[in-house]
């Protein structure tokens, strides 16, 4: 089953002590070169961000009659502070303010959330609610077409990152709560507002970890010739996770990572070219439900003058009891360590022109087709902030795993199980068990304008299949006949074409409007028993302050 084990190794990929190279598949980042502020030998950088979303999609439920058109208005403030004294001791601390919070008064009176007043004519004051998907009534609890969006209370602040840096003579050791990666990678995102081509990050991944990043070679050389640039150079970095310490009196609950990166930056600005090469490893264990599991990666991008490819691929491979586990109790199926064995990559090829560029994209992930607890666990998922498209993964295919996500924790709740993989279901937006060809253009007639469009065309290599109503539905050791997708169809292979467009301006580089709109053909992965799905579709508007 895809996510059930997916998003425990999520956070095991990378952290770069280096300068991020440029992403091919990434827009640049507005607070790149931020500013250090000197007051003697203490720095101070500080940043600030105010983001205000509006959207409407219809429908979001492409087959069903109870949830058709979904519209709100959220917002978000992000706070960024960076203190350091003469560059080698460092504290940095990033959070969210009001993330998703809903514009108004929302909720009940009495109930979570709350209103702030008994009745809709009297409100005055917004309160914090977030939209979320969990039951909207019916007579059966464990039916997913009666789990929709609800209102559900929000945090007012949520703190993202909170850690200290030291910059030794050997490295850069870092120490706390922090982003997993710098960039904008396949497995894991760091959540920068403008990194997406289309749509926008959220919270981003971070971990509890311990880091320490040197380059090697350069302790062989004397110490007037060595390059201690962060753009240049081999480096290695190694880490440690604490990724779950639950019960303090016990050792067998905890779950732990350590891993590594080796990666080398080559720039080479009077050739107009650079090369980026990176190779990582994380290993993930945890003796209460006898996991062990590998993370491998490899990315490499190269640049010449105005032609740009990038290639990142990734593999998590191991074993583990936990899913099965849990699974079991659905139709008394015996307890495995099942096997893990979970495949995606993304490769982009770009041409840009001052006023133009051109885009390609494919992106795959790895499928599951059988969700019975005794099989591999194969389905890989995309971090949910490393977006494809706008609607299809990031809206359609997220509503719909979340219901039936929602339907399988309160089945197994009622079962008594310890541990609810079936939660992961939810993909979040992710992209995942797919293989996509994603074609872009962009045109920029002034350099605070820019129109850009994509055609998005995914397939389900292995069918797209709902886990937990397959499960449900079985009835005999083979499940093949059992199957069917989130609408009560047969699995399908082809989720459709989705037509992509934005339009952005940009005011005295601290003030950005977003419009952006998608259509959604669907295919066959997407119908309902009927053979019938209706087509999508979604527009959202974002204002973005930036400072």
């Amino acid at each position: 089953m895809r996510r059930l084990y997916a998003g425990l190794v999520v956070a095991a990929l990378t952290w770069t002590g280096a300068a991020q190279a440029t992403e091919p598949w990434s827009d640049p980042d507005p607070r790149a070169d931020q500013e250090r502020t000197e007051f003697g030998d203490y720095g101070l950088k500080l940043g600030a961000e105010y983001r205000a979303v509006g959207l409407y999609i219809n429908p979001i439920d492409l087959s069903g009659t109870k949830s058709r058109r979904a519209t709100w208005a959220e917002h978000r403030t992000r706070l960024d502070a960076n203190v350091d004294y003469k560059e080698k001791v460092r504290f940095v601390l990033s959070m969210d303010v009001l993330d998703g919070t809903l514009w108004g008064d929302n909720g009940t009176f009495g109930g979570s959330p709350s209103t702030v007043t008994g009745s809709t004519v009297a409100a005055s004051n917004p309160n914090n609610a977030k939209v979320g998907v969990g039951f909207r009534g019916g007579d059966d609890q464990l039916d997913p077409d009666n789990y929709g969006y609800v209102l559900q209370p929000n945090d007012a602040v949520f703190v993202r990152h909170a850690y200290g840096e030291l910059n030794l003579p050997i490295g850069l050791l870092r120490i706390g709560r922090q982003p997993t990666s710098d960039g904008a990678n396949v497995l894991v995102n760091s959540g920068r507002s403008f990194a997406n081509r289309f749509g926008y990050a959220n919270r981003g991944d971070y971990t509890d970890r311990v880091l320490f990043a040197t380059k090697p070679l350069e302790g062989f050389k004397p110490e007037d010739q060595r390059d201690r640039s962060r753009d240049r150079g081999l480096f290695f970095i190694t880490f440690y996770d604490r990724v779950v310490g639950h019960d303090p009196q016990l050792f067998g609950d905890d779950y732990h990572s350590l891993g590594f990166v080796v990666r080398m930056l080559k720039p080479e600005p009077t050739q107009r070219q650079s090369l980026e090469v990176q190779a990582n490893y994380a290993h993930r264990w945890s003796s209460q439900y006898d996991t062990n599991i590998n993370v491998i990666g490899l990315r490499t991008i190269f640049n010449v003058d105005k032609f740009t490819v990038g290639f990142e691929g990734n593999g998590i491979l191991g074993r583990t009891r936990e899913v099965s586990e849990a699974l079991a109790l659905i139709n008394s199926d015996p307890i495995i360590r099942q096997r893990v064995s979970q495949w995606g990559g993304r490769a982009v090829a770009r041409w840009d022109e001052p006023k133009w560029a051109g885009y390609l994209e494919v992106d795959y992930a790895s499928g599951d087709r059988d969700p019975n607890p005794g099989t591999d666990l194969t389905q890989m998922l995309f971090s949910e902030d490393t977006n494809v498209g706008l609607l299809m993964f990031e809206r359609v295919l997220a509503f719909e795993s979340a219901r039936t996500a929602a339907a399988g924790v309160e089945l197994l709740q009622r079962l008594g199980a310890d541990t609810f993989p079936s939660e992961r279901t939810d993909t979040e937006g992710s992209f995942t068990n797919a293989l996509a060809i994603f074609p872009q253009f962009d045109l920029k007639p002034k350099d605070n304008l820019l129109f850009r469009g994509g055609v998005l065309m995914a397939w389900a290599p292995d069918g797209l299949v709902d886990p937990i109503t397959s499960l449900r539905f079985r009835d005999g050791v083979s499940i093949e006949d059992d199957l069917v997708n989130y609408h009560g169809g047969k699995p399908g292979n082809f989720y459709g074409v989705e037509l992509d467009g934005r339009f952005q301006w940009r005011y005295e580089e601290h003030f950005y409007f977003d419009l952006e709109s998608a259509i959604l053909f669907p295919g066959d992965a997407l119908e309902d028993e009927n053979g019938q799905a209706a087509r999508s579709v979604l527009v959202q508007g974002r204002t973005t302050f930036l400072f």
